[in-house]
């Protein structure tokens, strides 16, 4: 029986841990709502970090396999620091297809961090689905960064 509970337990860890880790993803609401999965989505701990800027270097859009619908958006970066975490929020888009991304960092407040900026940019992505045919724009932290058609 002790042997039993014992395995309950962990594989409810596992189910637990697992969940924690699984992209963010907001859900396909409406007629023009895209989904979205977000590894970087912000998380319920970040009121507590105090937040920075990220310097963006690239932005490019590419198909994902055969699906023709889905869409991966890779974001490079520089952080300030190696201690800096990545964030990305993701707006739906309006009437004008317009797409929002905002790419931050967050750092624990009063954490000192001796390292220096790295020297080659950090790279993100976005996974988009299920969006409507049309023109869309992505713009980053408020600057037009491309368009492609769906």
């Amino acid at each position: 029986m002790k042997n039993l509970v014992n395995r309950l337990f962990i594989f409810g860890l596992l189910v637990a841990l697992l969940a924690a880790c699984a992209p963010g993803k907001i859900p396909v609401t409406g007629s023009n709502s895209i989904q979205i999965e977000n590894p970087n989505a912000p998380q319920s701990g970040d009121g507590s970090l105090v937040r920075d800027t990220v310097r963006i270097v690239k932005t490019e859009i590419s198909t994902l396999g055969s699906v023709p619908s889905k869409y991966e958006l890779k974001i490079s970066y520089f952080l300030p620091t190696p201690c800096h975490q990545t964030r990305m929020t993701v707006g739906q888009p309006g009437a004008d297809n317009r797409i929002s991304v905002e790419v931050y960092s967050l750092m624990k407040k009063d954490q000192p961090c001796t390292l220096m900026a790295l020297a080659t940019p950090l790279e993100a992505s976005l996974t988009l689905s299920k969006l409507a045919a049309g023109h869309y724009t992505v713009w980053v932290n408020g600057e037009k960064a491309l368009d492609f058609d769906a």
